[in-house]
């Protein structure tokens, strides 16, 4: 059996706080993307298109995204492809509700609840290929463990489990709500060839033997969504050997840039240089597609002359409308929370009051002399390990840079 795998593909979400310019394009990408998974099943001549959750963001349809779907699905039954569905928390419970009450073509196959479905996929001769078990989510906060749901496998054909859930040990878990949550353990020995999971947007590989994959967001849907996206191509021909490659068809990127070296910047000129040579050495890097187009955050820190003026709304939105033309982006906010005067950091560092404390503090925090024995791991955005000396290095790295921040503040406050 040949497949595509794909999940959390966000149609119609709203992107509020965007332009309607932007607005219109980012939903767009989201179909355009759809649309290039549906070539690639095509062109690859596969014999099911897997969808593991979240094909919605919620309960509004465009007219524009039924039809669109309506019409992709259709072009997959016209070459023999299934397309099964597996529900997630984004677009959970009965096809009779909500975006799902749709008129979808016989190929279309859906998973919408907690009850297990088996459903055998053909080639174009008719002949059975392999199996699909899909679950999915009855409601919008689903708590159980689905995958304990499924029956264990049995036959001669390969067998794969679809399902949108929270594996605990992935990558970017914390970043999701615990839905559907799942133990890594577990699938491992359910007897399943191929596991195709949704929820978590990060594209991972969390057993080779058998293949367990999240295949990401279909197109990113947030700064949070960085990287490559689009869809994992699978061929369990070979149950000995099976094949999983990536293949990038998202036409939006999105992509922060942390600029931090600005205690020499006084002008706006140089500042725009710097992100533009920074922007320069990313793409050389990775340049993505010829087509790619860019949402761009630029994370302004640390000490800079310019600190008051990018403080200010009206300087700060000057700024990204001019570095959205210089990098040649769909769109740039400029997010400048983090920049503060220029201290003499060392100068305070040696004072006997709560500034010169903290200074010390995080200078032994860095230096590996002492830790925070108290923290709690778990509260850590971007934290992907539970290890001791993971959560000591990632702290250190948070504190780098920090010390002008806090002197800055507190300074403001009255410590000076």
């Amino acid at each position: 059996m040949r497949f595509v795998h794909i999940a959390d593909v966000h149609l119609d979400t709203s992107f509020a706080g965007r332009s309607d310019v932007v607005r219109r394009r980012l939903r767009d990408a989201s179909r355009q993307a759809f649309k290039a998974a549906v070539d690639l099943a095509i062109r690859e001549d596969v014999h099911a298109l897997l969808i593991a959750g979240d094909l919605f963001d919620g309960d509004r349809l465009s007219f524009q995204t039924e039809r669109f779907l309506l019409e992709e699905t259709q072009r997959l039954g016209d070459h023999g492809i299934s397309v099964v569905y597996a529900t997630g928390n984004h677009d959970p419970g009965s096809p009779g509700t909500g975006p799902r009450a749709l008129s979808w073509p016989p190929c279309v196959r859906i998973a919408p609840d907690a009850t297990p479905r088996r459903f055998l996929i053909n080639d174009r001769s008719g002949q059975q290929v392999g199996i699909v078990t899909a679950v999915g989510h009855s409601t919008a906060e689903e708590t159980t463990d689905l995958s304990r749901l499924l029956p264990r496998p049995a036959g001669e054909l390969p067998e794969v489990g679809l399902l949108h859930t929270q594996v605990h040990s992935s990558v970017g878990a914390r970043d999701h709500h615990p839905y559907a949550p799942s133990e890594l353990t577990y699938l491992l020995r359910a007897g399943y060839d191929y596991w195709a999971l949704g929820h978590v947007h990060v594209r991972q590989q969390l057993s080779e033997d058998p293949p367990i994959w999240y295949s990401g967001s279909l197109q990113g849907k947030s700064h949070a969504d960085q990287g490559a996206r689009g869809a994992l191509l699978v061929d369990l021909s070979d149950r000995e050997a099976p094949a999983v490659t990536f293949r990038p068809l998202a036409p939006v990127r999105w992509d922060t840039l942390e600029v931090v070296h600005l205690d020499q910047v006084s002008s706006l000129d140089e500042l725009e240089r710097q992100v533009q040579l920074m922007w320069r050495t990313r793409r050389e890097s990775d340049p993505g597609a010829n087509a790619t187009e860019w949402m761009v955050r630029v994370m302004l820190k640390g000490p800079c002359p310019l600190w008051t003026e990018l403080r200010t709304n009206e300087d700060r939105d000057l700024l990204a409308a001019e570095l959205q033309d210089i990098l040649g982006a769909l769109d740039v906010v400029v997010n400048a929370d983090g920049v503060h005067p220029v201290v003499p950091i060392e100068e305070h560092r040696l004072r006997t009051d709560v500034l010169g404390q903290a200074l010390r503090l995080s200078e032994s925090i860095r230096a590996g002399h002492q830790t925070l024995g108290a923290l709690d791991t778990s509260s850590l955005v971007g934290l992907t390990s539970d290890e001791p000396e993971a959560a000591k290095r990632y702290v250190r790295r948070l504190l780098v840079g920090a010390d002008g921040e806090v002197a800055a503040r507190l300074l403001d406050n009255g410590a000076s």
